[in-house]
């Protein structure tokens, strides 16, 4: 008889875990591997299949070792609308943010000093947006935030509902082809990020992760002037089938 597995420990704040089929001590070929981000205690992660057949490896929205994985951990902010090719000017690219929890929620970490943070890719940003910390922002339950890359430009292409916040990101550009963007809150070590929510869209015409190669998401958001919008902001996000194109609504309701 083979000795069971040892004692492991796995990071929270992230890192890859390795499957191998093996006989006699050596591998014997089939492999699977999984990379994890920073995660908050008690949360686990696990595979969630999307409606192109592919799988994300993400927070759930409770543990359930021995059993089928539960639903993803959705909120409590989520990236609610993306206008990525502005049909009136390039610099009116914009971000919404909602809060769909019943609790206010600041995007500042005050116990960690460090504040939220949205970024395109996390690893190697080209766009990044460090929320301020005075005075914090603090989103009441289904209050809105407006990213934008320029608010001038912003204000002149869309009229945005007084009270709503606006916060310019500055350098970067939402690539008009494929992005990832990603909100996160800070992590218990310096560097580290908690995902909160990702969406990783497509322009509708480039290949995608569906098996024929064809791509689901809406070509009328490409530079036709209308926005990715989300249809169930307490539903998964990173998937096609939750986002429709819409008339552009910064700052307002879907």
């Amino acid at each position: 008889d083979s000795p069971g597995p040892g004692p492991f420990a796995l990071s929270r704040q992230g890192e890859t875990v390795h499957l191998h089929s093996g006989a006699d001590g050596l591998v014997t070929g089939y492999t699977e591997q999984e990379k994890f981000g920073a995660s908050e205690q008690g949360v686990s992660h696990g595979r969630h299949l999307k409606s192109t057949g592919a799988y994300n490896f993400i927070a759930l929205s409770r543990p359930t070792p021995g059993q089928a994985n539960a639903e993803p951990h959705v909120g409590p902010i989520v990236i609610n609308e993306i206008m990525y090719n502005p049909l009136v000017s390039a610099d009116a690219e914009y971000v919404e943010l909602l809060n769909i929890s019943d609790t206010a929620v600041t995007l500042y970490d005050a116990a960690l000093d460090a504040p939220w943070r949205f970024t395109d890719d996390p690893d190697n940003p080209g766009i990044e947006l460090l929320f301020p910390s005075v005075p914090p922002l603090v989103l009441e339950p289904g209050d809105l935030v407006v990213l934008a890359r320029d608010t001038l430009a912003l204000d002149a292409a869309y009229t945005i509902p007084a009270g709503v916040p606006v916060l310019a990101w500055g350098p970067g550009r939402l690539a008009n082809g494929s992005e990832k963007i990603q909100l996160s809150r800070p992590g218990n070590a310096e560097d580290s990020w908690i995902r909160v929510d990702r969406v990783v869209y497509s322009d509708g015409s480039s290949s995608g992760d569906l098996p024929d190669e064809t791509d689901p998401w809406p070509l009328q958001a490409d530079g036709h002037g209308a926005a990715l919008s989300r249809i169930d902001p307490t539903s998964y996000g990173n998937d096609s089938v939750n986002w429709q194109a819409a008339l552009p609504s910064p700052g307002m309701p879907n």
